[in-house]
């Protein structure tokens, strides 16, 4: 990663050295640093940096950075669900739209994934999920799930959430992410369908405690 993409791409965006430091988990000092190339740039941040903007659609390239409506990435690796959930952050973040999940199951949610969905939650967005019939144990509000028939269950989310689409492969150890606002439209309507022919839960097993 070279200086100067990361300048280049801040700009396409319109954020600030301060908003890029904020999403990228760094500090000012050292965004401004890496971005004058007063110091070299670490594999960490450079992974973090790359990862906020891949949100919005902004690619580095060997010639620089590209913007674009349609993309395909993957997400893999140690921690790799929570980096998913911070790509949901980063895209969700300026704006106030609708998640939706496909086959989730919160039983499966340990305490960081949960402290990330906590933390979407709280840039005001709405959550929908389509989980296992019978399976009540509910993290949010019960009207906010449906259930559907064992049979058509599989242990593989998909999720869609503003004008992407991702979804769990291998053996739930990467994801395949698409930024592609048709086939996010396609997915909507298909979950959309479902929800409205699935019974709502009326109860959670879930302790107050548990819940978001």
């Amino acid at each position: 990663m070279k200086n100067y993409q990361i300048s280049a791409a801040r700009a396409m965006t319109g954020w600030s050295q301060t908003e890029l430091a904020e999403r990228a988990n760094s500090s000012l000092t050292t965004i401004s640093q890496a971005e004058t190339g007063n110091n070299a740039v670490s594999t960490k941040l450079a992974a973090k940096i790359e990862q906020v903007f891949k949100s919005e659609g902004i690619f580095f390239t060997e010639r620089g950075v590209e913007k674009r409506d349609t993309a395909i990435y993957t997400i893999g690796g140690d921690g790799w669900w929570l980096q998913v959930l911070d790509d949901v952050y980063q895209s969700m973040i300026d704006q106030k739209g609708e998640i939706l999940l496909f086959c989730a199951d919160d039983r499966e949610s340990g305490e960081e994934v949960v402290r990330s969905w906590a933390r979407i939650r709280k840039l005001g967005v709405s959550v929908r999920q389509l989980v296992r019939e019978d399976n009540d144990y509910l993290l949010g509000p019960v009207n906010e799930y449906r259930w559907i028939p064992k049979e058509f269950f599989t242990n593989y989310v998909t999720m869609v959430y503003g004008e992407k689409v991702c979804i769990c492969a291998e053996n739930n150890t990467k994801a395949v992410i698409f930024k592609d606002r048709q086939l996010a439209r396609m997915m909507t309507n298909l979950f959309n369908w479902n929800w409205s022919h699935a019974e709502q839960p009326t109860s959670s097993s879930a302790t107050d405690a548990d819940r978001l």
